[in-house]
């Protein structure tokens, strides 16, 4: 496919990235504010996206997809820290079963990503996490909500963006579990900012990577009220998703260890559904993970989410970690 007649490809690679593929994907990117997701920093959804991407140019990428699909991708965010204007190095080769990958800063031997790929496999338990709260209709989702806030320029949530992007608005919905919830096709606007990053009419891995990893660091913030990196997250893809489908996305926070002040983590699960013509919602895509609070980032929560009241609103929702 020519890059320059592939609005992802645009997107990812630019006119100007050294890419080879066949036997062995590369790419070196400049990860600049196209891609911001915390102020400063570069989306991670983007880099998972990167490396699905790139396993779909390899040789080995199977054809068909009865020979693909269920799709496990799992992603580990190592100690390199990255800033808007670095540029990363992606590397993905064929595996047994899929593919590997990283994404390491200049010469740093320590990666700033790595991917497992595996095609016709699947996370039986982490479905069946995602499943257990997954309402069985659309309309028990779309009342009671509570509307979360956003950023300027973030890829998924950025109200401000100049450069395409997700434009997505979360929510949290009931009280009691906290479940947090963003949608998509339910209006003619979002054939633009979401459905734009499909291909042939199907959607792109890179949409799902990314809203799924905000949406589960939504549901986990609510545990605790603590901005927080994502330290590895799981996706199980079970079919092709059309670019016709409308979409609910779910994420809730699951467990928490430890205290704000010293070292906390706290794991979410998730996932995507296809809302049927019948409003009945059919699971597509199931995720969960686990994160790492850091106060700097609840300070920058605090001091640039908009609008402020929401800001303040999701605040007052989070719960307080329970003292041990």
């Amino acid at each position: 496919m020519n890059r320059n007649d592939d609005f992802i490809g645009q997107f990812l690679y630019g006119s100007g990235t050294n890419l080879s593929s066949g036997d062995h994907a590369r790419a070196d990117i400049l990860m600049d504010e196209h891609m911001e997701g915390w102020i400063g920093i570069p989306h991670g959804g983007i880099s998972m996206g990167i490396m699905m991407d790139l396993a779909m140019q390899l040789d080995a990428y199977p054809g068909r997809d009865d020979l693909r699909f269920p799709i496990s991708a799992g992603f580990r965010f190592g100690g390199t820290k990255i800033r808007v204007g670095d540029s990363l190095h992606f590397d993905v080769t064929p595996a047994s079963g899929g593919a590997e990958g990283s994404a390491t800063l200049d010469c740093n031997p320590l990666p700033y990503l790595t991917a497992s790929i595996r095609y016709r496999d699947s996370d039986d338990e982490q479905g069946k996490a995602f499943s257990a709260f997954m309402p069985e209709k659309c309309d028990a989702v779309l009342t009671e909500l509570d509307l979360l806030p956003s950023y300027r320029n973030c890829f998924v949530c950025g109200i401000e963006r100049k450069d395409p992007g997700l434009k997505r608005q979360f929510s949290v919905w009931g009280r009691s579990d906290k479940t947090v919830v963003s949608q998509a096709g339910f209006t003619d606007a979002d054939q633009d900012p979401f459905y734009c990053f499909s291909r042939q009419g199907l959607l792109h891995p890179l949409p799902f990577v990314a809203l799924l990893d905000e949406i589960l660091g939504w549901g986990g913030f609510l545990l605790c009220g603590c901005g927080a990196v994502t330290v590895g997250i799981d996706f199980t893809f079970y079919r092709p998703v059309s670019s016709r489908e409308k979409l609910l996305f779910f994420g809730r926070g699951d467990r928490l260890r430890g205290r704000p002040s010293s070292r906390l983590l706290y794991w979410a699960s998730g996932g995507a559904a296809s809302v049927r013509e019948d409003g009945t919602l059919e699971r597509v895509v199931s995720a969960s993970g686990q994160w790492f609070a850091i106060q700097d980032l609840t300070r920058q929560m605090k001091s640039s989410l908009l609008p402020k009241t929401l800001m303040e609103r999701a605040f007052e929702l989070a719960a307080p970690p329970a003292k041990p």
